[in-house]
């Protein structure tokens, strides 16, 4: 992404600017993601990653400095996403399937 914004004709001082703000708001918003998650739905919380991740790429087309800060917000959150969402629903689908005692539940936990 540096050399993306450097490409703009950013400077360094706002190329920093843009990376603070995509981690930061990332820490931020790790925090909700999760509560998020348990209360709407591990499945649409999957979904909101796809598309914030994808408006945040749209972003990466614009040479805005106020529209690829907004990218960077969205990124963060949707990293948040990724990093929590995607497991937390795939142990919550086998903890569902595991009650059903299906073949699947059988399985060595150690492969999930």
């Amino acid at each position: 992404m540096y050399k993306l914004y450097d490409e703009y004709g950013f400077s360094k001082g706002d190329i920093g600017l843009l990376f603070i703000a995509g981690f930061g708001s990332s820490m931020l918003f790790g925090t909700v993601v999760g509560g998020f998650a348990d209360k709407y739905g591990r499945k649409l919380n999957c979904l909101l990653f796809a598309l914030l991740y994808g408006l945040s790429c749209v972003t990466k087309h614009f040479n805005n400095f106020t529209v690829l800060m907004v990218g960077r917000l969205l990124g963060g959150v949707a990293t948040s996403i990724l990093y929590s969402a995607f497991e937390t629903w795939m142990i919550h689908e086998h903890r569902a399937v595991s009650r059903t005692g299906s073949a699947a539940a059988r399985a060595p936990r150690w492969r999930w």
